[in-house]
């Protein structure tokens, strides 16, 4: 990964973290919250989406976006999870106190100050991920804190109470499907200033402050968390990066977008050193549908023959500016694509500066599209195949961002990609999205609540772990892992039956639960009192340490039955001392040629079959112990 000044360049980042509460009810209806994974709908309503003016007058430049998408939305609905507030057909109810003292919590662990009069706002979103078309929000606590491990204060500037919106199931034909069961779960967004100077700093602050958020009564489950980058460098723009799955991802991220905005500032260069300007990016685009009529390219013949049109547009000077690399496999071809990709709805884009022989173009075909567009040597063309309004969609957007390269690099939201590149999403909100709520009333937060709340407040977890770490003799990260798989109040209650065995739970609740999941077991069947539940039994000897990951396994097939029918069911019961002694006798007897042969050597393979008759029913040490014992009495005689 490449490594920059990060001082010289000027690099800001900034966070913005969303996290659901684990409350019984939806934020403003009271509706279960709770998710219902795979279960199919009970009806589904269908909507079209378009801006409206803000309290200034001016339309929001990314719902601009959303509406040039042409997205239609079909909502997919459960009756006993959704209700009308949720699609919008009725008001608000009042605002859930369980997940407003949650918050509050939050806010006082980042040391905020509180907002005691709260007031709703509405945040306009146009991508169909809220029926209505916006979202109910409140800032709660603003000009908070938190510390880094160097001593470095990263200043929060709000913690507000949101509302979730609905989980995008799939896009289908130019279609977006939503599902309305996550929609309204109280949310908390996190938001630090720009005080983040180094892609490891980036890093660690969002790590704590997701350990700090698990440490507070926030669903612990797979999405229930995500991490946003705000970017930027002297030189540059700021850049929101969206859907930062993974803490890993964070400053290969970074980089990359520095990287991006770096190129842009060079191509940028390369232009004016050309004596370029946006003149020359002001040619109409051509018709190229008859000139290509003939082609033998058999995907621009099979799109003419459906109806489709081919257009071309030339960038007069621009020869190599389409192939300029930003990231690594990412080209500003690549970013333009992306772009056009989104908001027309075409696949792409074609260019000169790419090797149109992977396009099967003859040197004819060249020739024609050069001749039709009057492009130059020093030139560069782009080509567009599809309907009309697609077509002029995607010359409008090509010939917007060509124009923005004179200035460099132009603030929008990305989407953050796994191999650490990012891809356009839309352009960068403003505050032409907010508005006030006129359907509630103003929310309060009583001072005897907060002092309630501030004297009962949980230890900071970095200080949790480094406890932990020293009374258990075990490394940091493993304690950090089950703060971030939501299991530390069960560590506490399994320590409570096994005080000396933390080593055992530790394997059970990280590793062994990570093994089944690889292997497609779905682990959430197992609930905390099933492990409990299994190190009761281990504490009564009714099962072995070697029994634990079976009964696991079949668990998480079989949620309906108990852990001790599990055990009967893998015919898991325990065996006395006396009784292991007779089955090492009778298995050593048979074994007497081998113990002949090979001495103390032959306890792998008789460990081996004697194991095979009481894994989970006792102690593997035990029988190991026992062996030893029988092997050293016999090899006597």
């Amino acid at each position: 990964m490449e490594e920059f000044d990060y001082e010289k360049l000027g690099l800001k980042c900034g966070l913005e973290i969303h996290q659901q509460l684990d409350t019984d009810t939806k934020l403003f209806c009271r509706c279960p919250s709770k998710l219902q994974g795979t279960r199919e709908p009970d009806f589904t309503v269908n909507r079209k989406m378009r801006p409206v003016l803000s309290e200034l007058g001016v339309y929001d430049e990314a719902m601009i976006t959303e509406y040039q998408k042409g997205m239609g939305i079909t909502y997919e609905g459960y009756n006993d999870v959704v209700c009308t507030y949720e699609l919008d057909d009725t008001p608000p109810f009042s605002c859930n106190d369980e997940a407003r003292r949650v918050a509050l919590q939050i806010a006082l662990l980042l040391n905020a100050n509180i907002i005691e009069e709260m007031h709703v706002v509405r945040k306009n979103y146009l991508d169909g991920s809220v029926p209505c078309g916006f979202q109910r929000t409140m800032i709660l606590g603003t000009d908070g804190f938190i510390t880094l491990d160097s001593g470095k204060k990263i200043r929060i500037d709000i913690l507000s109470l949101e509302e979730e919106a609905a989980r995008r199931i799939k896009t289908e034909n130019k279609t977006n499907f939503f599902r309305l069961d996550r929609l309204g779960i109280p949310l908390v967004e996190v938001t630090t200033k720009p005080d983040i100077s180094t892609p490891d700093e980036c890093r660690e602050c969002a790590e704590r402050i997701g350990l700090l958020l698990w440490s507070t009564n926030v669903k612990k489950i797979l999405g229930s968390v995500r991490q946003d980058i705000n970017v930027s460098i002297k030189s540059g723009t700021r850049i929101e990066i969206k859907g930062v799955q993974k803490l890993g991802w964070i400053p290969v991220l970074i980089n990359h977008e520095i990287s991006r905005q770096l190129k842009l500032l060079e191509l940028k260069g390369e232009l004016e050193k050309r004596k370029l300007d946006e003149k020359n990016a002001n040619q109409k685009p051509i018709d190229l549908t008859q000139t290509l009529s003939k082609t033998k390219s058999k995907f621009l013949t099979k799109g003419i023959k459906s109806g489709k049109k081919l257009y071309g547009i030339t960038f007069s000077g621009f020869k190599g500016i389409f192939g300029k690399v930003l990231m690594e496999d990412y080209r500003f071809g690549t970013e333009v694509s992306s772009k056009v990709k989104l908001i027309s709805g075409l696949k792409g884009i074609i260019h000169s500066d790419e090797d149109l022989n992977n396009y099967n173009f003859s040197n004819e075909d060249i020739k024609k599209i050069e001749e039709k567009l009057d492009a130059k040597e020093e030139d560069c063309f782009v080509l567009v195949l599809g309907s009309m309004i697609e077509v002029n969609k995607a010359m409008d957007v090509i010939t917007k961002r060509v124009k923005y390269a004179f200035k460099g690099v132009p603030p929008e939201t990305r989407k953050a990609l796994e191999n650490g590149n990012t891809e356009f999403l839309r352009e960068l909100h403003g505050g032409a999205r907010l508005y006030p709520d006129t359907d509630t009333e103003a929310i309060f937060n009583p001072e005897e609540d907060i002092a309630e709340i501030k004297n009962n407040l949980p230890e900071y977890p970095w200080i949790v772990i480094k406890q932990y770490s020293k009374k258990y003799k075990t490394e940091e990260r493993l304690i950090k892992d089950l703060i971030f798989t939501g299991r530390l109040k069960l560590f506490d209650d399994l320590i409570k039956l096994h005080p000396e065995n933390s080593s055992l739970i530790l394997n059970t609740l990280l590793e062994t639960t990570t093994a089944l999941r690889r292997e497609g077991k779905n682990i959430d069947n197992i609930a905390d009192k099933d492990f409990i539940e299994i190190f009761d039994l281990l504490k009564k000897k009714e099962i072995s340490k070697e029994a634990i990951e079976d009964i696991m396994n079949l668990k998480a097939d079989y949620t309906d039955l108990s852990i001790n029918q599990i055990r009967k069911k893998l015919n898991i019961e325990s065996i006395s001392v006396d009784d292991l002694k007779n089955l090492i006798i009778e298995i050593v007897n048979k074994n007497s040629t081998l113990i002949k042969e090979k001495g103390i050597r032959a306890k792998g393979p008789l460990m081996g079959e004697i194991m095979k008759k009481v894994r989970g029913k006792i102690d593997g040490a035990i029988v190991s112990k026992e062996i030893d014992n029988a092997l050293k009495e016999i090899i006597g005689k």
